[in-house]
């Protein structure tokens, strides 16, 4: 499918606000895409698509992921099921095969272990973009992001702890194997005053 039919069915598909978040994220991805050698149209693609199922109701998500797996957490979150929900819509809607583009769809808002670059671009891109209210830390975060990738995520994942930490929640444990990459979560848990999921 071309980009133009892409982003027609995107504006039928998603509210105002979302496309104009939705286009901040593709061209961010294609700016970070550039300055770490990675592929410019795969990641301005992923950015494209991150969001396409966001404004489905959580009932129609998980119709959607019926056949692919996702936790139960997931499963009663509309926030978390979307990147799930959006890579299955991105295949079966969009028509999208290339298996980079999917994965940093299905990532970017929990991460994981393991993290392709592009997952990385497209999970860091979705925060950063220009049209994001703007919250504490996101200056310095744009900043690393344009420098080092590895310690722009490990900055983002700190927000998200801190984040979820002060909202009482618990942290998605794929996040927590996405931080544990670059520190000891356990102690982080402590520090924060949040809780490790248990599987």
């Amino acid at each position: 499918m071309k980009i133009e039919k892409m982003e027609y069915k995107l504006k039928k598909a998603l509210d105002s606000d979302r496309y104009i978040h939705t286009k901040g994220v593709q061209e961010t991805a294609r700016k970070m895409a550039r300055c770490f050698g990675e592929d410019e149209e795969k990641a301005a693609l992923a950015g494209l698509l991150h969001d396409c199922a966001k404004c489905l109701s959580l009932n129609k998500m998980n119709k959607v992921v019926k056949d692919y797996p996702v936790d139960d957490i997931m499963k009663e979150s509309k926030s978390l099921l979307h990147a799930a929900a959006g890579r299955c819509l991105a295949e079966s809607v969009y028509g999208v095969t290339d298996p980079e583009v999917l994965s940093a769809i299905r990532w970017h808002t929990t991460g994981k272990a393991g993290m392709s670059r592009l997952d990385k671009i497209v999970y860091l891109a979705d925060i950063i973009e220009p049209n994001r209210k703007p919250f504490t830390g996101i200056e310095e975060l744009r900043a690393l992001c344009m420098k080092d990738l590895d310690a722009a995520m490990h900055y983002a994942l700190l927000m998200s702890l801190r984040h979820v930490s002060e909202q009482g929640k618990t942290l998605h444990p794929d996040t927590l194997d996405a931080l544990s990459e670059y520190e000891d979560v356990q102690k982080l848990i402590e520090i924060y005053g949040g809780k490790k999921h248990e599987d």
